[in-house]
């Protein structure tokens, strides 16, 4: 699963769409925007209709990058 769309964000918690590279189902979850959560956490989340993960799929893509740097106090 990868993020189409962050509908609501706050502060680092967000909501976003998130949408599968296999067979294309769209999920809505939440998520933390931090290096681990884009980098180790959704890479790693299964697919809600077919099940497999991009881990699972073998992708290897450009970190989506965050809103604030991990550094930064919000």
């Amino acid at each position: 699963m990868k993020i189409k769309k962050i509908t609501n964000q706050v502060r680092r918690d967000f909501w976003a769409v998130f949408v599968c590279e296999e067979c294309g189902a769209e999920e809505t979850k939440r998520g933390y925007d931090d290096r681990n959560f884009h980098d180790n956490v959704i890479p790693n989340y299964p697919c809600p209709k077919c099940g497999k993960s991009r881990n699972d799929l073998g992708i290897k893509d450009e970190p989506t990058p965050t809103k604030y740097n991990d550094w930064e106090v919000i």
